[in-house]
């Protein structure tokens, strides 16, 4: 199928950027500034929510395809501003919504659905230098939290028990649009392995600094263990917000 974009280009006040913070690794200087994305978005209005994202130095893909006049569908990244922890309302119809009271991490977030039965988006870099991820905090969006804790409001997806997980992996892609699996990096938002019982319900910060390099991009997937015969039952969004990387000289 064929992949349609549309980008939304927007004038966006960095989080962090100025010149002034370099990234050190165990002492040695790494060479390049710390940026900070942080989706402070420029949504106003009853419109809360926009498809796509271009930063100084990322691109956020997605697509949107209309099949007819009556169905249409999306994938990848768009921003919101929307947060609700009402278990009541984690349904479809409020797909944009973070499971969180406030917008403790900004203004405004990146939700990313992924669609996994069409092409993955990608994190695009849009500078041919050395780009290296710090880190991300992620968290889930009330649609995927209710799925994951309650039974009553997605007749689709089960509630998660011993051994099931919800993780999200990034893995660079090199100028031939392939994956490095070698800088692969999982970050487990649910983890029900080995008796533990942990569900993010607010904004968690996860380590992205095994990917480092002269890359096209990052690919982004979420994999999750309630599966059935036609794919994944939980519903694939991640709340994404606080991207922190640098380019490295």
């Amino acid at each position: 199928m064929k992949r349609v974009f549309f980008i939304a280009i927007l004038s966006v006040a960095l989080c962090g950027c100025g010149k002034s913070t370099t990234l050190v690794d165990d002492g040695k200087p790494q060479g390049g500034d710390l940026y900070v994305e942080s989706f402070d978005t420029a949504i106003e209005g009853d419109n809360q929510y926009l498809y796509g994202y271009v930063g100084e130095h990322l691109q956020f893909e997605h697509f949107y395809q209309i099949v007819d006049e009556e169905y249409s569908y999306w994938g990848g990244f768009a921003q919101s501003k929307l947060f609700d922890t009402d278990l009541a309302n984690g349904l479809f119809e409020n797909q944009y919504a973070a499971y969180n009271s406030s917008a403790a991490s900004g203004d405004g977030f990146l939700l990313y659905y992924y669609d996994s039965y069409n092409e993955p988006c990608d994190i695009l870099f849009r500078r041919a230098e050395v780009y290296r991820l710090q880190s991300v905090k992620l968290n889930l969006s009330t649609y995927t939290y209710a799925s994951i804790v309650d039974e009553s409001i997605n007749d689709f997806a089960r509630v998660f028990g011993d051994g099931d997980y919800f993780k999200v992996v990034f893995t660079p892609i090199d100028r031939d649009m392939q994956p490095v699996d070698s800088q692969r990096v999982e970050c487990y938002v649910v983890d029900y392995r080995d008796g533990r019982r942990f569900v993010a319900d607010s904004w968690n910060e996860f380590e992205l600094d095994a990917i480092e390099g002269s890359y096209y991009g990052v690919r982004v997937v979420i994999e999750t263990t309630d599966v059935g015969d036609y794919g994944a039952n939980t519903p694939l969004y991640i709340c994404m917000d606080d991207l922190k990387y640098s380019l490295v000289m």
